[in-house]
């Protein structure tokens, strides 16, 4: 509990004991108590001797002097240092979460054990001021201890109220609007390695606690999976694809080999020679396709045709893979029989 709160509740306390004290405990009231035929053992009697518990004097009454003035004031002024102390030590140990009840039972227990030590500091001063010699000590011991504690029994929830009272007044003042500090802006608790420090706004001020800043993980490193979630794998690195094999990562099958592509024919590197003048047009209509270069056969009846040398061969000219073009060479082959 706060220091205003436990004074405010111990300040509660006494001011309803200090207005009795004042009301009904001043020389002047306990001087018409005594003048008048009030029977302290008849009626309201019994109430009014415990009033006199906080009886307190400026001068003395008759011919006692000032033993008298004496004795009263310094058992007043016992109780209610008993009481101060009391209570600030009670609303101390007391959980001001468990609810306000506390300060009233501290407030009446306090009023109750404070009576009964004036009344046993009172009983050798009365002796002492009265000079009372024909009564025994224990009477008047008994007398002033049952006279306190009785007071504080009997008038003891006045004080359990006011504590109970500067109990709420406190809490009502610290839960009131308070101004609002500038905090510095919230920092992940561990940086990065290699990032520059940022320097605080407010170095005065003191950081957070490192429990109320958020966990940021560092940079480069997978968060951990929830409770009973599904592993996360680890997105792959720029420029490297995932490694089968790994955490999280399904095993590619192996592919199969592509076949060989066949070689394509390699076009002629040059462009077929033009058919002799004497060659007829439907020859050229008829073939689908150019014949590639390849030996001609020297014609019936022509003295101007070439002659090929027999070291001139058609596989000189020919690739080596011309099978493709076979059925065409057949075909103008038939055609040079037929015109034949």
């Amino acid at each position: 509990m706060t220091m205003r709160r436990m004074l405010a509740t111990t300040g509660g306390a006494v001011v309803p004991m200090a207005l009795l004290a004042l009301l009904f405990g001043n020389q002047w009231v306990v001087d018409e108590i005594n003048k008048s035929d009030l029977r302290y053992d008849e009626g309201i009697g019994p109430v009014v001797t415990w009033l006199l518990t906080l009886a307190w004097r400026i001068t003395p009454m008759g011919s006692l002097g000032v033993k008298q003035v004496v004795a009263e004031d310094f058992g007043l002024l016992v109780f209610f240092g008993v009481l101060v102390g009391l209570v600030l030590a009670g609303t101390r140990l007391a959980d001001p979460e468990r609810g306000p009840f506390g300060a009233l039972i501290i407030g009446w227990w306090a009023a109750v054990v404070a009576g009964g030590v004036s009344g046993i500091v009172a009983a050798p001063l009365t002796r002492w001021a009265f000079e009372f010699h024909d009564g025994s000590f224990g009477r008047t011991f008994s007398a002033t201890v049952g006279q306190g504690a009785s007071f504080g029994f009997a008038f003891g929830w006045l004080a359990g109220l006011g504590a109970l009272g500067g109990f709420f007044l406190a809490r009502i003042r610290e839960s009131g609007p308070r101004p609002q500090q500038p905090y510095a802006p919230a920092q992940p608790y561990m940086a990065p390695q290699g990032a520059p420090m940022q320097q605080q706004p407010y170095p005065q001020q003191m950081q957070p606690h490192p429990s109320a800043v958020p966990y940021v993980p560092p940079q480069g490193q997978p968060q951990q999976p929830a409770w009973g979630a599904a592993p996360v794998p680890p997105p792959p690195q720029q420029g490297q694809p995932p490694q089968p094999g790994q955490f999280g990562v399904p095993p590619v099958p192996p592919q199969p080999s592509a076949p060989p592509q066949e070689q394509a024919a390699p076009e002629a590197s040059e462009e077929p020679e033009e058919a002799p003048e004497g060659a007829p047009e439907g020859r050229r209509e008829e073939s689908p396709e150019e014949a590639p270069e390849g030996p001609e056969e020297p014609k019936d009846g022509s003295a101007d045709g070439p002659k090929d040398g027999p070291e001139d061969g058609p596989e000189e000219d020919l690739p080596e893979d011309d099978d493709l073009d076979l059925a065409d060479r057949t075909m103008i082959d038939r055609k040079r029989d037929d015109d034949t």
